[in-house]
């Protein structure tokens, strides 16, 4: 007899689940491997698993058993396959020949027509002054002029609303992103999640302290009880708190504190059944991590203002580094510990979470992607489910490095005379990036790992600008603060000897002393490489800029093929209905 394990919270055993996804990804062209695993103590795993051929393709999934963990990562990698989260940070080209980017049932506006996505009642709760252009809507992923948007379901009305793909990439990250044996086993994932990090940030804003669930309870739950004792055998002290204020959200958070250092780690889950949320929960404090490296671990601190603010809050979004107030692992309880769980069908159990959310006055919107025989969702809730904040649209939109790439493009097309590399720096400036910015990531390159984009930031990139059109006193300026920055060790010599040499300039040597002193020094090679770009000779340290680093980057080019291939799989799907 084949041996079939089922858990609760999934429609079908782990085995036929596994089998499945490993065959859809082996058909889509997916070399799938098991790049590491962890088991740091009983009944919590993880692993980290990427495709051979594209390793920019990877997920993580975690478990109480190995095959459980590896559902989950392959889960996650139809995730975000299927709805694109694998590609929207990158450049993809131009639209495919069927006139689409991301979906056959995109629907493409006018910059001026951009309201015509969304509905009134939706503007309202992400542009109530009336302030995004159409503009600000663009994608970072193309060049064209045209307003992508994707369908989603109003699971209220059932009608469909269209979203433009900016506003996911911009606000949601992969915040509801799911996917599952079924498309509702999929979106209760999704809504899940949605509730885990609303809950963890009103938590943090408001500063709560939450009840320790009562040792009776644990202990009904052996697997938890196994993998805690040897968490406290190794020195980490574990708090098993329930986060669903009152027990009204389905949430739970496990915190982990190494008492050697003082510090703690909180993490949090979520599903309608509260065994699975405590599940989730404790393997994902652990995830990645080995015992011998309890990375993200932070003390604890007093001040709340620090700790509701939005940049921490998106920290614990990423990695749930942030830091905490210590009264959050006190025990003055802001609220009783009330027993909670659900455990009705799968379809009981979306219509449960819908109803929470439409109760709290928000609306549920979804779309279902199934282009390889497992399905996948998105799950918004506008006004409760964004990662970042609306108003991030406007001051910290990602189709600035759009911008800051056409810049580089008609940089490289242009004649290249001082004056053009003087307007793209002052355009670059007025961007107002940071300077530690990485220039591959803003304008959506994946580079070679040999490529000197693979660490280029702004501040290389205004520096190297600056030299160009020969503002001796800026690049003086611009090259302490690039020496601080920088971590390229080719880059970082350039810039010791680039110093050297303007130093010498400004002193009363004899230039042709200064040039035999500079070449016994640093060799004769990367003296002339300096000084051509001092002179003009050269620009941008010889770098290929423009569409040329898109076309020479194997690495993306590798990309661009698994993106066309999962296109023509979107296609294929809509031409057999």
């Amino acid at each position: 007899m084949v041996e079939q394990t089922f858990i609760k919270g999934k429609d079908a055993c782990l085995e036929a689940s596994i089998q499945k996804m490993q065959s859809g990804l082996a058909t889509a062209g997916f070399q799938i491997q098991e790049a590491s695993w962890l088991n740091p103590v009983p009944n919590v795993y993880s692993v980290h698993i990427k495709d051979a051929i594209c390793p920019a393709l990877f997920t993580n999934g975690k478990g109480a058993s190995r095959k459980a963990t590896l559902a989950s990562a392959l889960g996650e990698f139809f995730e975000r396959v299927e709805t694109n989260y694998f590609f929207s940070d990158f450049w993809l080209g131009q639209e495919t020949a069927q006139g689409w980017l991301y979906y056959p049932d995109e629907k493409s506006l006018n910059v001026d027509d951009f309201r015509q996505a969304l509905t009134p009642e939706l503007w309202d709760i992400y542009d109530p002054e009336q302030e995004w252009a159409g503009e600000d809507l663009l994608s970072l992923n193309d060049d064209s002029q045209k307003v992508r948007c994707l369908p989603l379901k109003d699971e209220a009305s059932g009608e469909l609303v269209y979203f433009p793909m900016s506003v996911f990439s911009n606000l949601y990250a992969s915040n509801g992103l799911c996917a599952g044996n079924t498309e509702l086993e999929a979106k209760v994932q999704g809504l899940s999640e949605v509730f885990e990090r609303w809950v963890k940030a009103k938590i943090l804003r408001e500063n709560l302290c939450l009840p320790e669930v009562p040792e009776a309870i644990i202990q009904t739950l052996p697997t938890v009880v196994e993998a805690r004792a040897k968490l406290q055998a190794q020195g980490i002290a574990v708090s098993i708190r329930d986060a669903s204020l009152g027990g009204f959200y389905p949430v739970m958070n496990v915190t982990l504190f190494d008492q050697n250092t003082g510090t703690c780690f909180a993490s949090f889950g979520a599903h309608p059944i509260f065994e699975v949320a405590l599940e989730r929960t404790l393997t994902e404090s652990l995830q990645g991590r080995s015992l011998e490296l309890l990375d993200g671990f932070q003390l604890p601190i007093f001040d709340q203002d620090l700790v509701g603010d939005d940049e921490n809050i998106e920290n614990h979004f990423i990695d749930s580094s942030g830091l905490m107030h210590a009264h959050f692992i006190s025990h003055q309880y802001d609220y009783a510990f009330v027993p909670w769980n659900f455990e009705g069908t799968t379809q009981e159990q979306w219509q449960y979470l819908v109803t929470k959310v439409q109760n709290l006055g928000f609306g549920v919107y979804s779309g279902f992607y199934d282009y390889y025989g497992v399905p996948a969702a998105r799950v918004i809730v506008p006004g409760m489910s964004e990662i970042y904040p609306m108003d991030e649209l406007l001051s910290r939109n990602q189709n600035l490095g759009r911008t800051l790439r056409e810049l580089l493009n008609e940089l490289a097309d242009s004649d290249q005379a001082a004056q053009d590399f003087e307007f793209a720096y002052e355009e670059i400036d007025h961007l107002g990036f940071s300077d530690h910015q990485n220039v591959a990531n803003l304008i959506g390159l994946l580079p070679d790992d040999n490529s000197p984009w693979k660490q280029f930031k702004v501040i290389d990139l205004k520096l190297a600008l600056a030299l160009s059109f020969a503002d001796r006193y800026l690049v003086s300026e611009l090259l302490e603060t690039a020496s601080y920055y920088v971590h390229d060790a080719n880059l970082g010599k350039r810039y010791q000897v680039l110093g050297f040499i303007l130093a010498a300039q400004d002193s009363d040597w004899d230039s042709e002393i200064n040039l035999e002193v500079h070449k016994t020094l640093f060799g004769e090679t990367l003296v002339k490489q300096v000084m051509a770009n001092i002179e003009g000779e050269e620009v941008l340290w010889g770098m290929t800029f423009g569409q040329a680093m898109f076309a020479e980057s194997q690495k993306h080019q590798g990309l661009l093929k698994v993106y066309e291939r999962v296109n023509q799989a979107k296609q294929s799907a809509v031409t057999a209905i």
